[in-house]
């Protein structure tokens, strides 16, 4: 097992839980009822699953793949690639959303959760166990070791707990207390 991987996994569930509630509210055409909701949660996706998640990938883990798993070294910049992409995607439905344009809005965000539905499950299913396999211990502690200092540097110590909640409220608010369809 290595924490870098694991902590990124972790990172996944709770992106996967406000993944579904954008989603879900898109393919049950209730979006335009939760616009003020979206917004929010679509802010969250650009700080947590961006600015937190993707930067502690491309700071920190991918670098150190590259040197130590180059097999998967081209596939680490497919992945970036895709982070870039879903950067502009969010960018674009925060515009949108104050724009008042629900039909792009909605397109948006059929698109993210599109994408990064692919993109979690090229990582989790073909990336990270390769990177379990491969990469050193050593390596692995020093990267968990910076993960700690960035969280606490840029975000503070009790951010997990905070996007935890805010993704377990959000689901409760959309879609009820208990409802999380996962995304495979």
């Amino acid at each position: 097992m290595r924490i870098s991987v694991t902590i990124l996994q972790y990172d996944h569930g709770i992106v996967r839980q406000v993944l579904d509630v954008v989603g879900e509210l898109v393919r049950t055409h209730r979006a335009p009822q939760h616009i003020p909701e979206l917004q929010e949660a679509v802010a969250f996706l650009e700080q947590f699953l961006d600015r937190f998640h993707h930067a502690k990938e491309e700071l920190f883990l991918f670098p150190a793949a590259a040197r130590e798993c180059p097999k998967i070294a081209e596939t680490l910049e497919h992945l970036k690639k895709d982070h870039a992409e879903a950067r502009e995607m969010i960018k674009t439905t925060l515009k949108v959303i104050k724009a008042d344009d629900v039909e792009t809005m909605e397109e948006e965000i059929r698109k993210l959760v599109d994408l990064m539905t692919v993109h979690i499950a090229e990582e989790e299913n073909q990336v990270f166990p390769i990177i379990e396999n491969e990469l050193q211990l050593e390596t692995d502690a020093n990267i968990h070791a910076q993960y700690e200092k960035f969280t606490d540097k840029e975000f503070g110590k009790g951010y997990y707990q905070a996007a935890e909640e805010f993704a377990s409220d959000i689901q409760e608010r959309l879609l009820g207390p208990g409802h999380f369809k996962g995304i495979a």
